[in-house]
């Protein structure tokens, strides 16, 4: 069970705090975070009534996704296999 006072961040808030915004006409990229939960299997938000929450580990592991694609440039093949 979910303890209640774990912080659950709706797609826009873990977007938003990750920066993951299209850098041309500055809307948030939810559609990035759907992509790599198809990808990335560790990546399980917590689906209520329809609508995605990332606990503060979904977080952490939307991070290291990110370091791993943008910072050190890998492909999403080559961040699966670490």
């Amino acid at each position: 069970m979910l303890n209640k006072n774990i912080k659950l961040l709706n797609i826009s808030e873990a977007c938003s705090l990750l920066d993951l915004v299209n850098q041309k006409n500055k809307k948030i990229s939810t559609h990035t975070l759907r992509y790599w939960e198809k990808e990335f299997k560790q990546l399980k938000p917590k689906i209520l009534k329809g609508r995605r929450y990332y606990t503060p580990e979904n977080i952490k592991v939307v991070k290291k996704i990110f370091s791993l694609l943008k910072d050190q440039g890998l492909t999403i093949q080559g961040a699966k296999k670490l």
